[in-house]
């Protein structure tokens, strides 16, 4: 109402999070509050696939930034994870859980991404279940990263980023270090890149939005 101006008997659509979009028409609409009237079912989206998992340590600044650009970008889950060196206490999920919201409207999402708060690194990484799991390490060698579509997990590190002993316990865990180029990139920065890289090498085509 605020921002685009909509009006009763305006018709829009809504979507439930699990791949369900439906038609909508406004029925009240005032200074305070607003009803919709749901219709019809628009489009039913199956579960994205494959997985492409951001598990990013817990940084100080801007995590919800790094949350709601990796929703933009296709994330179907996404963990922050308190590592050795993370400098800040776990936000709300409610917090973020509202930036996920706000960001799949923004991009015409109708699945959410999975959100997991709080395990530290050896937990999440030994959960992991994709067939490829990659861990960004600065001034690694660049990886080149591969054009199937298979389960895929990219863990970024914190300011400082990760620990010997987070390094060995991801190698542990199947984990292959990888770079992102010659420039030590933020996290925020680092997240984005790591994403929209393997979703360039998919063509764009995967998850399904």
């Amino acid at each position: 109402m605020r921002v685009l101006r909509l009006q009763v008997g305006n018709s829009l659509l809504c979507f439930d999070g699990f791949g369900q979009e439906y038609q909508a028409q406004l029925t009240i609409a005032d200074s305070r509050s607003a009803a919709l009237q749901l219709g019809p079912l628009s489009r039913s989206v199956p579960t994205p696939a494959p997985r492409l998992v951001l598990l990013i340590a817990l940084i100080k600044h801007r995590i919800e930034a790094v949350v709601q650009q990796a929703t933009e970008l296709g994330a179907t889950h996404i963990t922050v994870v308190n590592a050795d060196r993370s400098q800040a206490r776990p936000p709300r999920s409610e917090r973020l859980e509202n930036v996920i919201r706000h960001a799949a409207e923004q991009c015409g999402r109708v699945w959410l991404p999975e959100l997991r708060i709080g395990e530290d690194l050896e937990s999440a990484a030994n959960q992991c279940e994709c067939d490829r799991k990659l861990i960004a390490i600065p001034k690694a060698g660049v990886t080149e990263l591969s054009n199937d579509l298979e389960n895929t997990c990219f863990a970024i590190g914190p300011e400082g980023d990760w620990s010997p002993n987070e390094r060995q316990l991801a190698r542990d865990a199947g984990f292959e270090e990888v770079g992102l180029g010659p420039i030590i990139l933020r996290s925020t920065t680092a997240a984005a890149v790591a994403l929209s890289s393997i979703r360039q090498k998919w063509q764009w085509e995967v998850p399904r939005v």
